[in-house]
């Protein structure tokens, strides 16, 4: 913020008017752009840049913290998606073993019709003769 108010006065910096003086003044000191090399001072500069350095190491601790916790989440969300894999793999061997159980029930159901058919037919063709 001090580095664009620098900028911002070095550009409205008023030219002398060389135009009417018989010598020259001398020209008035431009301010660089750089705030490293600037009035400021050492110490001010050094501010500067430890400032800068507090920033970045913030940052990145703070993005570092953001990660390990973007991780923990999505291994939590895959630690709960096995669960639930895993729930789900014994619904349907739950469910296959039904419908192996309901096809035996079936077939013996056929048989026992069939058995009966024949009896039926025995006692129906014995009451005949």
């Amino acid at each position: 913020m001090y580095s664009r108010l620098q900028n911002m006065m070095a550009s409205h910096i008023v030219k002398p008017d060389t135009r009417n003086c018989k010598r020259p003044r001398e020209l008035e000191p431009q301010m660089p752009d750089s705030p490293q090399l600037s009035s400021l001072g050492k110490s001010d500069s050094s501010f500067l840049e430890s400032s800068g350095l507090f920033y970045k190491e913030s940052l990145e601790k703070d993005l570092n913290d953001m990660s390990k916790e973007i991780n923990l989440m999505l291994s939590t969300y895959a630690k709960i998606l096995r669960q639930r894999a895993a729930v789900d793999a014994s619904y349907i061997d739950e469910i296959d073993g039904l419908f192996k159980e309901a096809n035996t029930i079936e077939n013996f159901l056929i048989q026992k019709r069939e058995l009966l058919r024949q009896r039926f037919t025995v006692i129906a063709n014995t009451l005949h003769r």
